[in-house]
């Protein structure tokens, strides 16, 4: 989550997803103990801007970690993965919760000087996230997302600029990086970023 003068971005909507994934997953969910948790964490942090971490372990304890958030130099950049992702093979339920599990993402980060992230593709050759968030492209005058059903978590920042109609749903190829007029990488902490694709 982004803390920003001590107030949470999206909290409810992070909260709401990770509430299902506890569910999912057979997790205890305590959102009292959540809400203490996060709160104690502000107490000291009431100016600037943060990246808050936020856990639960199975029994439904909850633990937050704050790091000072700097802002990003646009245009960010990034590279394309060599490996494809399994959309619907064994990784799939680690692709659309959000977890501790993050080989997938790793496994196929390329990182380079000068590199912000790297966008996965899945094994159809449609464009799905980058390994810290959400992608969209702009074709044709109008701003595109990959589709969920490409293999991807749903991101709370995706949900509310889709909800806004600033964004629309589309399945991408990687041939499509080629002919668009914008790129930008989005999540909740960062916001939007400006993006260009590193050769």
């Amino acid at each position: 989550l982004r803390l920003q003068d001590g107030q949470f971005h999206l909290l409810q909507e992070h909260l709401a997803r990770m509430a299902g994934s506890a569910s999912y997953f057979g997790f205890s969910w305590q959102p009292a103990a959540v809400q203490a948790c996060l709160q104690a964490l502000t107490c000291a942090r009431e100016q600037g801007s943060y990246r808050v971490r936020l856990t639960s372990s199975r029994a439904g304890q909850p633990a937050a970690q704050a790091f000072a958030l700097e802002p990003s130099v646009q245009p960010v950049r990034f590279n394309l993965s060599e490996l494809p992702i399994e959309s619907m093979g064994r990784e799939h339920e680690f692709l659309v919760h959000k977890t501790t599990r993050r080989e997938h993402y790793e496994s196929r980060l390329r990182p380079a000087p000068g590199v912000f992230d790297t966008l996965l593709w899945n094994e159809r050759g449609e464009l799905t996230e980058f390994t810290r968030g959400n992608l969209a492209l702009k074709i044709g005058g109008r701003w595109l997302t990959p589709a969920l059903h490409c293999g991807l978590l749903a991101g709370t920042e995706r949900a509310d600029l889709l909800a806004r109609g600033k964004i629309t749903e589309a399945v991408l190829r990687v041939e499509d990086l080629r002919r668009a007029e914008e790129l930008a990488f989005f999540n909740s902490v960062r916001g939007w970023l400006r993006a260009h694709l590193s050769i």
